[in-house]
């Protein structure tokens, strides 16, 4: 369209989206500088279906041309409330729009939803900058990313000698990574559900991940790693455009010793660079923590996450951070649950923790 013509510079108007609008939705995702994976339609869709949330998608037309799209989920629970929030579960997501008129629009249409939908606050997770004057904010995470090269050898020696012996001891030791979709969901999960009770986090169930990559076979795959036959560390991975990103993934505490983490995660970006992705993202983490410094070790960059907040009458932030006095009894007792116990209950609270 020529930007010139008067739809160009109408006002933009925001609507709930329709089912309709899925096919406008993503491919404006699609071509958004600022968008991720996380952004497409299928995530709504797929968390009402499996957890049992509600989809609440605004998008913003100028004329008959999508200019701006904010995926919200609806969670409530107990100690959390109830929230918007966008896009729960894996990090960031929020507004993206083609100007600051329609980021507004999209702000002031979510404040206004909140009391339809009983919600006390809208935590709008934002991987770029906005235009978020007055609105409270958190800035404690860092997203890590990893630029990649066009050749895995290049970043091979890019590593350095000791992370590179590091990759390679597992096979000597007998570990195999694997690559596939739903058929290593199974393995995958195992080793996942039982990296988060030892974590003391409930984990996602199966039918998540199963279901991302029945809704998106093109964007979604699984790598396994496996010693004596026994999968021991997986990772979920979800790409679109230039960028794979790892929302879910982990490896065996009583394994760390066979570097099994590093097999997985060379497997992983050498895969990825195989498939023409430019950028790894690693995921969240806070500054200076274990999982930042095993990021920056394989040379990602923080890159900053915003958490905005739009809030109710009469509300503040919330205190939700994990480190938060009142949740350590719970994770204390979360770890000392017998595996298959955290794996069967884990969905059924993770649904509610945003």
């Amino acid at each position: 369209m020529d930007p010139t013509t008067p739809q160009s510079f109408a006002s933009p108007v925001v609507r709930a989206a329709r089912f309709d609008d899925r096919a406008r939705w993503n491919g404006f995702v699609e071509h958004h500088p600022h968008a991720s994976v996380y952004h497409r339609w299928e995530w709504g869709e797929l968390f009402r279906d499996v957890y049992g949330t509600r989809w609440c998608p605004l998008i913003a037309m100028r004329g008959n041309r999508v200019s701006g799209v904010l995926p919200l989920v609806r969670l409530s629970s107990i100690p959390f409330g109830t929230q918007l929030v966008s896009l729960p579960y894996f990090g960031h997501g929020g507004v993206i729009a083609d100007d600051d008129d329609t980021y507004r629009a999209l702000f002031a249409a979510a404040r206004e939803l909140l009391p339809a939908v009983g919600a006390v606050r809208a935590e709008l997770r934002h991987a770029h900058a906005v235009p978020s004057e007055g609105m409270p904010t958190r800035d404690e995470k860092v997203l890590m990313q990893l630029a990649l090269p066009d050749d895995p050898e290049i970043l091979l020696k890019a590593l350095g000698p000791k992370n590179r012996a590091d990759i390679r001891r597992p096979e000597k030791e007998g570990l195999t990574a694997h690559l596939g979709g739903e058929e290593l969901i199974p393995e995958f999960h195992a080793a996942y559900s039982s990296v988060m009770r030892d974590l003391g986090s409930p984990g996602h169930s199966a039918r998540l991940f199963r279901e991302a990559i029945r809704r998106m076979p093109d964007r979604c795959w699984v790598a396994v790693v496996r010693y004596q036959g026994r999968p021991i560390g997986g990772g979920f991975l979800a790409g679109m455009g230039d960028t794979l990103e790892i929302p879910c993934a982990g490896s065996l505490h009583p394994f760390t010793r066979l570097r099994g983490n590093m097999l997985l995660y060379w497997t992983i970006l050498s895969e990825a660079i195989r498939r023409g992705y430019k950028t790894f993202s690693f995921g969240r983490s806070s500054l200076d923590s274990g999982t930042y410094m095993f990021k920056k070790n394989w040379g990602a960059v923080p890159v900053p996450l915003a958490y905005h907040y739009l809030l109710g009458e009469g509300q503040a932030m919330p205190e939700l951070k994990p480190d938060n006095p009142r949740f350590a009894k719970v994770i204390a007792a979360w770890q000392r649950l017998p595996v298959p116990v955290a794996t069967l209950a884990g969905p059924r609270i993770v649904r509610w923790i945003p």
